[in-house]
């Protein structure tokens, strides 16, 4: 046995030996094991010393209801034994230097060493690469990919379906010259993004500022569905085989009132300088969040600089990956019909490559949950949450994932446990306006106090107006009965901000009808039915209820609007 280690040194080990058993062919076989084994080694990692409890392993861990009764039913207790034979068994034929443990009686996982290796000893996996994101070297060897667990995953997914993997992985590893559009015929990765920072002088600010700004930007972008961190010594930035590349700049240099930063991206296949701005030096780097925080956001958010240069390049084609993820998330914002065969045909694709795509999971749970209005079928909410819970197999440091989840609580009316895995989705990913936005919205249809904070962080992450978050904080005034408050506020949404959708026409309906400009509240209602009414027999609630995916949001609008007369009942 070994001697004691440090925490750190045990997550490493428990993640890199949960991503080797999660390849093994016995678990490939039982995603039920594989998913219980993930969960059980994170809550190990987060809660040491305090296992999670029977209730919590059938609900977390096994997919069961939330009104699973541990006292009537014993399957928590059967899968973990489950489990523990086969841990036992996978090591009786392999042997390892490293197994994983599960005591009898206890829902607690350990790791027992022969040998304890220096500390300093570098366990890689990408288990790890997840929860603790660091920039790497993306040179084109095997070794880089054998280490990140979601390639791995994927290449797993590619040997049972298509049988294919090493190929996809030979060529979109490759770095060679591009065009300006991406590959149709493999699966697509976001962007790659290389993070350089300098100072102007050895006066432009305190030693080490550019150091801490790059560090902070690198935690911000890795934590980001839109780019991969790309960090090389030298000049050597390359873009990948069909894919774009950008370069983000941070320049210290001296200002009119003081030090300030330019900041600039760069599209690598383009040469060309494609977004810039300037700002003050933050004072410290307590300030960094809130002062650095929107650049972030307005560089690698879901409609970010990046994103929209991404779209602009997009083949009709292109259906498999992150390709897909940005036609969801036009969807997601617009609800545009046409557009939903498209997203589910390519969600459908995407997963036959890579079945554990947490983000990909992630957005087939969010159209699980739409109202038969949008879809012409009746919403799946079981099925909504059994992806969300597959795509915590993966992702469970991953924001949309426990959104996911979120939302499958909220829809159930279990407003406490929605608000704890969206806020830990909004601190996964801090930097993400719409995670913000979707977090204060869905909390102030729970009415709860703490909706403001993130409708009002989600404002600030994204000046340009992050309509989700603006409309919500709308119609959080119109709650708490401040009418005139919310009118004024809503008079200054700019609604040619990207991803409008309908909810800047329906939050302004309500809140000229609650201030009694009734006229205005029509027209408003008008413009929504000329742009998302889908001309068959649709009354005006359903109309409501297919365009608001949140049903005590729906309600709520329906009433206000029938109560002043803008709809009919």
């Amino acid at each position: 046995m070994s001697s004691p280690i440090s925490d750190e040194r045990r997550a490493k080990l428990l993640r890199a030996e949960t991503h080797s058993l999660l390849q093994s062919p016995d678990f490939i076989r039982s995603p039920v094991m594989s998913q219980l084994l993930s969960y059980l080694v994170e809550e190990a990692i987060a809660n040491p010393g305090n296992p999670p409890k029977a209730y919590q392993v059938a609900v977390d861990g096994l997919g069961r209801s939330e009104d699973f009764d541990v006292q009537a039913d014993s399957y928590p207790r059967v899968q973990v034994g489950r489990l523990r034979k086969m841990l036992a068994a996978h090591y009786a034929a392999r042997g390892s230097a490293q197994r994983l443990h599960i005591p009898i009686g206890h829902y607690a996982v350990e790791i027992e060493l022969d040998k304890v290796e220096p500390e300093s000893t570098q366990i890689l996996g990408a288990a790890d690469d997840v929860a603790h994101p660091a920039p790497q070297v993306e040179h084109n060897s095997p070794s880089r990919w054998f280490n990140n667990r979601q390639t791995m995953f994927g290449l797993a997914a590619f040997l049972l379906v298509f049988g294919i993997a090493l190929t996809w992985w030979l060529n979109s590893a490759t770095p060679v010259p591009s065009s300006l559009a991406a590959d149709s015929d493999r699966y697509t990765l976001p962007p790659k993004i290389y993070i350089t920072a300098s100072q102007q002088n050895s006066g432009t600010a305190n030693s080490g500022d550019a150091s801490n700004i790059r560090s902070f930007f690198e935690d911000a972008f890795a934590s980001s569905a839109q780019v991969r961190l790309a960090v090389v010594d030298g000049s050597d930035f390359t873009p990948e085989k069909g894919q774009n590349a950008y370069l983000f700049q941070s320049h210290l240099v001296t200002g009119s009132s003081g030090p300030e930063i330019n900041f600039s991206l760069t599209s690598l296949i383009r040469n060309e300088t494609i977004w810039s701005t300037r700002i003050s030096m933050p004072d410290s780097a307590a300030d960094y969040p809130e002062k650095l925080g929107p650049i972030a956001s307005r560089v690698a958010s879901g409609f970010g600089v990046i994103a929209t240069d991404q779209r602009k390049r997009l083949p009709d084609d292109a259906m498999i990956g992150y390709s897909c993820l940005l036609r969801f998330e036009d969807y997601r914002a617009n609800r545009d019909p046409e557009l939903l065969p498209v997203v589910e045909s390519c969600i459908s694709k995407s997963l036959a490559t890579d079945p554990l795509d947490s983000r990909i999971l992630a957005a087939a749970s969010f159209l699980s949950f739409l109202r038969e209005e949008a879809t012409g079928r009746a919403p799946d909410p079981q099925q909504g949450l059994e992806y969300a819970r597959r795509a915590m197999v993966r992702g469970r440091e991953d924001a949309s994932a426990n959104f996911a989840l979120a939302r499958s609580s909220f829809f159930n009316g279990n407003c406490s446990r929605g608000k704890d895995f969206a806020e830990r989705a909004a601190a996964l990913d801090p930097y993400e306006s719409t995670i913000q936005a979707q977090t204060g919205a869905y909390l102030f249809a729970c009415a709860d106090p703490d909706a403001m904070k993130y409708l009002k962080r989600a404002i600030a992450l994204d000046p340009r107006g992050s309509i989700l978050a603006e409309t919500a904080l709308v119609l959080t005034l119109l709650a708490e009965g401040k009418d005139k408050e919310a009118l004024e506020f809503a008079e200054k949404i700019v609604p040619s901000s990207t991803g409008v959708g309908p909810y800047y026409d329906i939050a302004m309906a309500m809140v000229y009808a609650k201030n009694g400009r009734v006229e205005d509240s029509r027209a408003s209602w008008d413009r929504l039915v000329a742009a998302y009414g889908n001309k068959k027999d649709e009354s005006q609630e359903q109309l409501i209820r297919r365009l608001i995916i949140n049903p005590l949001l729906a309600e709520r609008a329906f009433q206000v609007l029938v109560q002043h007369g803008v709809i009919s009942g």
